[in-house]
């Protein structure tokens, strides 16, 4: 019998369902767990794992979860730094952005 297998410990709820989300995208079903809880202000409560997680039972779709929240876990929501580009002028500006805020130059390679 196939048990939860945790793929993912989140910084907040929102989070942790953000990737269930995703998951279900890909037809994972997935399942969080603490997301209701709350500690204690400054308590360590034994050292035990409090934050919300992201739980997976199907092991045949595990590897592709653990796959998915690696990517998830990699990028500007897990606190992972945007792309950037730095333009002719010295700045740097965000990748989503074809044109330099500063000078309008569009960004190299683009015409």
């Amino acid at each position: 019998m196939s048990t939860l297998k945790r793929i993912h410990v989140a910084a907040n709820a929102v989070e942790a369902h953000m990737l269930k989300d995703l998951l279900a995208q890909e037809a994972i079903e997935a399942v969080v767990r603490g997301d209701d809880f709350v500690p204690l202000q400054g308590g360590g409560l034994f050292r035990m794992e409090t934050r919300p997680s992201v739980w997976v039972l199907d092991d045949d779709r595990l590897a592709r979860a653990r796959e998915l929240a690696a990517e998830f876990g990699s990028g500007p929501a897990a606190g992972g730094e945007p792309e950037t580009w730095r333009c002719r002028c010295g700045e740097t500006v965000e990748a989503q952005f074809s044109e330099c805020w500063s000078c309008g130059r569009a960004r190299p390679g683009e015409a």
